[in-house]
């Protein structure tokens, strides 16, 4: 897989590392792509899998010449990568449904707890409503509605990573002030799992 030259200055051990990955990043960005479109049926979070993949594979591309298996390894990562944000997101959302049970006053639980949670629910809330009006309009159309970015971005007319940013900006806004208002960092992480 080493490039043939025939330059009377003969290439660095660098600039050959950085020529494979080049090349196997053009050999494999469009299949990884459509790979991984296929299994989340999402463009960005695709797109966002692909960047680490290959973000990892930069990191480790004086490596590339000694790989046997340069196929299966891309390959692997790639589906190493799915595999971990279909973890998190299924331990996120069991978190949040628990709480929300929690949050709702099962039978029999205390009324403290029950006051408690509401009263967490109310400071955030009361944050929500001091978000500026399109960062407050992106947050409830991802978090209430259940948008992904792309369908937000169509809806408002403005760019993916516009809102990527807004979201941003208004989770640590959020989180900011939720954190100013308690102390008790455990009942905040539960509720407010990024998602």
């Amino acid at each position: 897989m080493s490039p043939v030259s025939n330059d009377p200055f003969p290439l660095s051990d660098a600039d050959i590392h950085e020529q494979l990955f080049h090349n196997l990043f053009r050999e494999y960005e469009q299949k990884l792509y459509v790979f991984v479109v296929r299994v989340l049926r999402s463009e960005e979070l695709a797109r966002d899998i692909i960047q680490d993949v290959f973000l990892k594979l930069w990191t480790m591309r004086d490596q590339l010449p000694h790989m046997e298996n340069v196929n299966g390894y891309v390959y692997r990562m790639a589906e190493n990568r799915v595999y971990d944000y279909l973890r998190a997101a299924a331990t996120q959302e069991r978190a949040r449904k628990e709480l929300w049970n929690r949050l709702q006053g099962a039978e029999g639980e205390p009324t403290d707890s029950r006051v408690e949670g509401r009263e967490y629910a109310e400071v955030i809330q009361r944050a929500i409503n001091q978000l500026p009006p399109q960062r407050k309009l992106i947050y409830l159309m991802n978090r209430q509605e259940g948008m992904k970015y792309k369908e937000i971005a169509s809806e408002l007319n403005i760019s993916p990573h516009t809102v990527r940013n807004q979201l941003s900006e208004a989770f640590q806004q959020v989180g900011s002030y939720v954190r100013s208002h308690f102390t008790s960092l455990f009942y905040f992480l539960l509720f407010f799992l990024p998602g």
